[in-house]
């Protein structure tokens, strides 16, 4: 059991991230995400339709495990409250960490405070504080039940260690190939030391992500539509991820000269010079292994990007590595301080939160966005920035993103001079296309922000302005 300092920290660290998403959503700043994921959870129990993908979200991420929130968002439509779940789920790895290193990992033994202090690295480690800071993702997910999943391999915890697979392999797809390879990896290694009781439960967190990845890939895309993040594992010389696993041996130059790249090295180090490198000690390193691939073979450097969701895919097996390895070093509390010291600093000199970016208000006149908003019925369908769709996402089940391209919604709220590259290039220049052709007419304006009406196949509103 973690020790009562370790937990206050951990409290600590949830209560100031749960702050800083008070912060956020009142100044709505969190993107389409978080937007896109309440729509999501508020129709869990149906087609997870949302507004943002304009479909059901199973044809983009095999999601069912969202399910379980469901309730609590239900109750509350409060974006904030989302962001709180990720927030819990991302603090209670640290007591998880220190409980599993208490398990006596690696060749050695850890003492209490030692194993106290390698939970308190994961307090401060940054790609996991990004992803608890971030906006709201399923991936979010993923390292506390992870950790939770080998914390009951650990300890013979069969009923919790089914509960973690489960949840697990309705998770993502992508969460369903990581578990059946690390799960066929740890059944191996259990058998070869005679331990059939791990070996099979190890197994049949593998089996349950195989059977739940072939539902979807087998049932459920057939009926929904192809996958659309198959893009993302799209080259010259590989067409989609089973040709890209295949690539190394049918175009190895052309794969190496497209994945070895300083972009992703660099990428890496981010996960490796926080914790001193030292989960390269631990042969435990192979679990991580599967969720740089999934990763690193994408063909976008947003994927690679630190700060991204995507780091949860790996964070999980590389904390257990830094554990395991710890476990076989002399003078382990000096070890530990010192990854807890390099992960501080880069927490606060090269932050993959961007704060200063994102602990502002997406518009300089929010009450103009709200009141402009205000013009639209509640249940119409209606186009605006991705900040603000998030910020009215529960209460709106029509609310979507204007994006690029905006949709012929009943009504679009724009702000002439909203702080975005591609909102002023491109967005502004087709909203104002929409009415110059007669396609939308406004209907309120305040400030620079107003609210259009589509005049083709929709009933006609009186016009307000800010002094109606």
């Amino acid at each position: 059991m973690p020790s009562r300092r370790l937990l206050l920290w951990s409290l600590a660290a949830f209560v100031v991230l749960a702050v800083l998403a008070a912060v956020r959503t009142a100044d709505w700043s969190y993107g389409a995400d978080t937007g896109t994921f309440m729509q999501v959870i508020l129709n869990a129990l149906g087609p997870m339709y949302d507004g943002v993908e304009r479909t059901t979200h199973y044809r983009f991420h095999w999601s069912p495990t969202l399910i379980v929130l469901w309730p609590l968002v239900a109750a509350t439509h409060s974006v904030w409250v989302l962001q709180v779940i990720l927030a819990a789920a991302t603090v209670a790895c640290a007591p998880l960490v220190a409980a599993l290193a208490r398990c006596g990992l690696g060749r050695g033994t850890l003492e209490p405070r030692v194993a106290d202090r390698i939970g308190a690295v994961a307090l401060v480690y940054p790609p996991l504080v990004a992803v608890g800071f971030g906006e709201f993702r399923d991936l979010g997910l993923l390292p506390v039940l992870a950790l939770g999943w080998w914390l009951a391999l650990q300890h013979r915890s069969w009923g919790w260690l089914a509960a973690c697979a489960v949840l697990l392999a309705g998770l993502r797809e992508d969460v369903c190939l990581e578990l059946a390879i690390i799960g066929i990896l740890v059944a191996a290694v259990c058998l070869r030391r005679g331990d059939r009781a791990k070996a099979a439960a190890a197994a049949g967190s593998s089996a349950a992500a195989l059977v739940s990845v072939a539902v979807y890939v087998l049932v459920v895309l057939p009926r929904v539509g192809p996958w659309p993040p198959s893009h993302f594992y799209v080259y010259p010389f590989a067409a989609g991820p089973a040709a890209l696993l295949l690539a190394p041996f049918t175009h190895p130059l052309a794969f190496g000269a497209a994945i070895f790249t300083l972009g992703r090295l660099t990428y890496v180090l981010e996960a490796l010079v926080p914790l001193v490198f030292l989960p390269l000690r631990s042969r435990l390193i192979v679990l991580a292994l599967p969720g740089f691939a999934i990763v690193l073979l994408a063909n976008s450097g947003l994927v690679w990007r630190m700060g991204e969701h995507y780091a949860a895919l790996w964070i999980p097996w590389l904390l257990i590595a830094f554990a395991a390895s710890v476990a076989t070093l002399r003078f382990q509390l000096r070890w530990t301080t010192a990854a807890f010291a390099v992960s501080a600093i880069v927490l606060i000199a090269f932050s993959p939160l961007h704060p200063v970016h994102y602990l502002r208000p997406s518009y300089h006149a929010l009450s103009d966005a709200k009141n402009a908003l205000a013009c639209v019925p509640a249940n119409a369908t209606v186009a605006t920035h991705d900040e603000w769709y998030t910020a009215v996402a529960a209460q709106r089940p029509g609310a979507t993103i204007l994006h690029l391209t905006p949709p012929l919604t009943a009504y679009l709220v724009v702000a002439d001079d909203f702080p975005s590259r591609d909102v002023q290039a491109v967005v502004l220049a087709k909203v104002r296309a929409l009415v110059r052709s007669g396609s939308y007419r406004e209907i309120c304006r305040y400030g620079a922000v107003a609210a259009y009406l589509r005049v083709t196949g929709v009933r006609n509103a009186p016009r307000r302005s800010a002094t109606s």
